[in-house]
């Protein structure tokens, strides 16, 4: 740096912090291209990239052939129709009689 003699002026590549910027390109790498294939039961692209801990239970989770169905996921969805019988009897709610 100016008039400073060049086997004192330190390297850039000794200054970087070299472990803060390699998580951030596996964390990256996490959210475009690991996390995505795992939740489609694809082998890791990039094996040098662990997944991360909750994503192995996420998987596990939703191979599970044990799970619980839910009610709603095994009945037809059913559209309210215009003619609905009301609690009087008659479909347009006027009381009989």
């Amino acid at each position: 740096v100016g008039s400073a003699p060049a086997h004192c002026v330190p390297d850039v590549r000794d200054i970087v912090d070299w472990g803060y910027y390699r998580e951030r390109l596996s964390s990256a790498i996490q959210k475009i291209i690991t996390i995505p294939a795992a939740l489609q039961n694809l082998a890791n692209p990039c094996p040098r990239v662990r997944h991360p801990d909750w994503l192995h239970k996420k998987v596990a989770a939703l191979n599970d052939k044990c799970q619980q169905l839910k009610l709603s996921d095994m009945l037809p969805r059913l559209g309210k129709s215009k003619s609905t019988v009301v609690a009087g009897g008659s479909k347009d709610g006027a009381a009989a009689g």
